[in-house]
């Protein structure tokens, strides 16, 4: 939507008011220019601001700076910035006296023939939180470092760039075993919050409520063990094998990657199993780890339209072959050689995965050999992948 800026044509104001309302999950506030009067707003401004909209329109938004001099700074940097708009941290204190971090993005504009702002801003204050932490450990490390003897400081230094680097991978790992789960529980979650199916469909919602219940208990699960991973490298992972059926597994699989699968408008066919109740006795969880991190590679580097299928069968020798397949971009033999190593990430893809760590498939690789099994890798540009898990015959 274009809005003029008001050092040009006035736009239309039902196009603001339209503008408020087109995303209700991003705050966006219509502000007068001279006296910072909140002329209207979207609930999602209103709920950051913590109080009803009705309740705000009309005060000013100087109530809720917890610096004032912050907005008379953005005010200038708007006015020079002209058509483009500007953008600036603010430090915000809500109705219930809480202070919050927002990134607020803003222009200037006519509205009803008077000088105004539409303002869109997103909370940062974690991230904020996360760098003043941040910068507290440093001030702590510096000043006590600063109090030992140069011989002492080298080796301070030494041991603290080996905690780094292993807390740095210890973090990286959980990172990317979490972001599964939690992204199936925040995209249940937004569909049940913005009740997408109307406002009768309970069963609906129950269902929902159920998948992210499961999600829930998965990440659980994934936290309660997380220290494990640490001893993958080592080789000193502590399996937990028992028997399960391999079609819930792809069930609860194919629920959790759901949100993803549609998302980028994939097919996702999870039931491919032969014969049907097949069973491998295996660690449930690191079996569950391995297939949905070969699931989210497999959807991250398949364009729209592709199609993502997970399949299991028993071969001839009784071992089980669990297969993910994709119709996407393919790799090279020298890019899986690099996929395969420890934050090896293939580039120059339009398909790549810019937030990824590049530790998936090496999680997997060591996961299955902890079995006893073996990771197997074919794949051609532009024809797809096909990724199988190769379990032992049960002994």
């Amino acid at each position: 939507m274009d809005l003029t800026s008001a050092r040009g044509q006035s736009p239309d104001d039902g196009a603001v008011d339209q503008f408020l309302r087109i995303a209700p999950g991003v705050p966006v506030a219509l502000i007068a220019w001279d006296s910072g009067v909140l002329i209207d707003m979207n609930k999602a401004m209103a709920a950051q601001l913590g109080a009803p909209a009705e309740s705000l329109s009309g005060r000013s938004i100087l109530e809720f700076h917890a610096v004032p001099e912050q907005r008379a700074l953005f005010l200038r940097q708007v006015e020079r910035a002209g058509d483009d708009g500007a953008e600036t941290d603010l430090e915000l204190r809500r109705a219930d006296g809480r202070r919050i971090w927002v990134r607020m993005s803003a222009r200037r504009i006519l509205y009803r023939g008077s000088p105004a702002m539409i303002a869109i801003s997103r909370d940062i204050t974690a991230t904020k939180d996360q760098a003043r932490q941040l910068a507290e450990v440093q001030q702590r490390l510096a000043r006590h470092t600063s109090d030992l003897n140069a011989g002492e400081v080298r080796i301070k230094e030494r041991a603290a760039e080996a905690a780094n680097r292993a807390k740095s991978m210890f973090l990286t790992h959980m990172s990317h075993e979490l972001r599964s789960p939690l992204n199936s529980i925040l995209g249940f979650s937004e569909m049940v919050r913005d009740m997408v199916f109307g406002r009768d469909q309970v069963d609906k919602y129950r269902e929902y409520g159920g998948y992210i219940h499961q999600s829930g208990t998965h990440l659980l699960a994934l936290i309660d063990d997380i220290l494990d991973l640490a001893k993958v490298e080592a080789g000193k992972l502590d399996l937990k094998p028992a028997r399960f059926d391999l079609s819930d597994l792809f069930d609860e699989c194919a629920r959790m990657m759901r949100p993803m699968v549609e998302h980028r408008g994939l097919s996702l066919v999870a039931m491919s199993i032969e014969p049907r109740g097949l069973a491998l006795n295996a660690d449930r969880l690191r079996t569950k780890q391995m297939v949905v991190n070969l699931l989210s590679n497999a959807i991250k580097f398949t364009p729209a339209g592709g199609k993502v299928e997970l399949a299991a069968q028993r071969m001839p020798d009784g071992a089980i072959m669990v297969t993910v397949s994709d119709s996407g971009v393919g790799m090279t033999e020298d890019q899986i050689a690099l996929a395969l190593e420890p934050f090896g990430r293939v580039e120059g893809s339009a398909a790549s995965d810019p937030t990824g760590t590049g530790l998936g498939l090496p999680i997997v690789k060591t996961m299955i050999e902890a079995h006893g099994g073996r990771l197997q890798i074919i794949s051609e540009l532009n024809r797809g992948t096909i990724a199988r898990l190769l379990f032992p015959a049960e002994r």
